[in-house]
């Protein structure tokens, strides 16, 4: 990663080096009927949309924001070929403001910022729904994707990210990907309702 991720990411994202998989994740499909069946969605440096755009088909107003503006651009393209809408912005997440209690699904895939996780969690409202999954430290045995620690989760790290949200479903191994095998961590968990 160099001093400037957006130049840096967006690279990748015009060689396509970062988009390799196509279609929604897995853990995300495993977990749909778990969702509300309509609402607000935030998609965090959603990439190309591949997940916003997924939820966008459901029926979601979906807002995906991420550092590149080449994968908004191809976020916003794939979603007028499909005559979806859906909002893609610009944003750097080391200063992003995320609202609070504003989206019924939060959904992170892929990026890991650890002190934005409380924000994450403020930003969901009661009730609402987050769904993480992310690289463990055990990815480096496979011989790709990030091998620094600050984007790697620690065994069992993930459980611990979000100690106010209730776990609703919590995965830790490998899993197979088009790139071969991965070892993700994953979580689906519930911003609490206050009690009556």
């Amino acid at each position: 990663m160099t001093d400037d991720p957006a130049s840096f990411w967006d690279e990748r994202y015009r060689t396509q080096e970062a988009v390799p998989e196509r279609g929604p994740a897995g853990f995300l499909v495993e977990n749909l009927h778990l969702l509300p069946p309509r609402g607000d969605v935030l998609d965090i440096a959603m990439g190309s949309g591949r997940n916003a755009l997924f939820l966008a088909a459901r029926g979601y107003e979906v807002t995906g924001i991420d550092i590149s503006p080449v994968a908004i651009e191809r976020c916003r393209e794939e979603a007028a070929c499909l005559g979806l809408h859906l909002e893609a912005a610009r944003a750097d997440l080391a200063s992003y403001r995320l609202p609070e209690s504003a989206f019924d699904v939060i959904l992170n895939f892929y990026y890991l910022q650890r002190d934005l996780c409380p924000r994450i969690a403020e930003a969901l409202r009661p009730g609402g729904l987050l769904v993480f999954e992310t690289f463990t430290t055990e990815q480096r045995r496979h011989g790709w994707g990030p091998t620094q620690d600050d984007h790697l989760l620690r065994p069992a790290e993930l459980r611990s990210l979000f100690p106010g949200l209730e776990q609703l479903v919590y995965r830790e191994g490998i899993a197979e990907s088009e790139r071969g095998q991965k070892h993700v961590a994953g979580l689906l968990a519930r911003r609490p309702s206050p009690a009556p």
